[in-house]
């Protein structure tokens, strides 16, 4: 697969960077069309019961899911929205967007990056946020083969920075999006997923916010994504790059990727599984060749008909042909809010090792111990 090909990937320019929310997907394409399966409604009642009245705080507010996340926030009628991120032009259009949209909605846009520690813990102490949704990462998977130090820093450093704030100022309720990529991870962005699942379970079960962790797969259309790739080549006129016929993923739409955190917010791990953290997937229908999605978009896009003009590759490091939706030892079962599943089985973490592997990290990345140390310290958690 070619161009990043997980479900938030955006070119890495700063942690929580944003993108211009205009740009955020290819314009003008069908994805259900391309998915073949019909759309989910969102349940705008029950998201609205959770958010109205409460203060909700958004990290990568300004990304390719923060912002149609934050329109849709704002739209259910928060007290309070809090939009953090470091990607000034991005969040700057967001503000002017929500402004129009909801005036009577209350908003503050903060400029600021996730490993920013005291001034995540000064807006948290301000702000006293009910919901955070954490979505500012970094995760181009081939990039994070090449720069393990950053990805480290952007997605473990800035979780557990985002967490202590979060515990400090009483937040209730955290969702965090991870990865089908975090399942016996082949990739450095995998691994940093996995560890912060774990850190962020932890902290649940010894009283921090509850929290639910969302496995997300691939977006079409998100910005850096294998399909956004493959719709502008067809509109150039060249050739799309698959890096291996066989890879397959699953898939989900854009408006299915904000319905999968609205939803998750609106669950009760308590009520959900009896304990403080829960693990949900989206309802994603069958896998999908990666081939195939260039072929339907080929046929979506072009006057012309014919065969889409494909160029194979090669995998690149840190690709699988296939990302599993559970684990051998997990199930799925359904959930009474549609379009997503509860998954069940996880083994609880080990909170020492957790712990242990967390400041390795944090220490390797102090010393500036190079990115080899840092992404076996990575690895050998789990």
């Amino acid at each position: 697969m070619h161009a990043s090909e997980n479900a938030e990937h955006q070119p890495p320019s700063a942690a929580g960077a944003g993108v211009d929310p205009e740009t955020a997907s290819a314009p003008g394409i069908d994805w259900d069309a391309i998915t073949r399966r019909p759309p989910i409604a969102v349940d705008a009642g029950a998201v609205a019961a959770r958010v109205r009245g409460q203060t909700v705080l958004v990290t990568g507010a300004a990304g390719s899911l923060g912002a149609p996340l934050a329109r849709a926030l704002a739209a259910a009628g928060p007290a309070r929205l809090v939009l953090y991120d470091q990607h000034e032009s991005s969040l700057f259009r967001l503000r002017e967007a929500l402004s129009a949209a909801a005036p009577d909605v209350a908003q503050r846009a903060v400029l600021g990056d996730v490993r920013d520690r005291r001034r995540l813990h000064r807006l948290f102490a301000a702000e006293r946020p009910d919901l955070v949704f954490h979505l500012a990462a970094y995760k181009h998977v081939p990039w994070g083969e090449e720069d393990p130090e950053a990805f480290a820093a952007a997605n473990v450093l800035g979780a557990q920075y985002v967490l202590e704030a979060a515990r400090e100022s009483g937040v209730s309720r955290l969702v965090y999006p991870s990865t089908d990529k975090a399942i016996d991870p082949p990739s450095l962005y995998g691994a940093t997923k996995r560890l912060v699942e774990a850190m962020l379970r932890v902290s649940a079960a010894e009283g921090g916010p509850t929290t639910v962790l969302v496995r997300f797969v691939n977006v079409l259309g998100s910005q850096g994504s294998a399909p956004e790739t493959f719709a502008r080549l067809i509109r150039e006129g060249r050739p799309l790059p698959i890096t291996d016929t066989r890879m397959r993923r699953y898939w989900i739409t854009p408006h299915q990727a904000r319905l999968l955190l609205l939803h998750s917010a609106c669950l009760d791990p308590q009520s959900a599984v009896g304990g403080p953290s829960l693990t949900v997937a989206p309802d994603a229908g069958d896998e999908i060749a990666i081939v195939d999605i260039a072929r339907r978009l080929w046929a979506y896009l072009s006057p012309n008909g014919g065969e889409a003009p494909l160029a194979v590759t090669a995998p690149r490091p840190g690709e699988r042909l296939a990302e599993p939706l559970v684990a051998p030892y997990e199930r799925l079962e359904r959930l009474p809010l549609p379009g997503l599943l509860a998954v069940r089985g996880v083994p609880a973490p080990d909170a020492a090792a957790t712990a242990a592997a967390y400041h390795r990290v944090a220490g390797l990345l102090d010393g500036d111990a190079g990115p080899q140390a840092v992404r076996d310290a990575l690895f050998a958690f789990g």
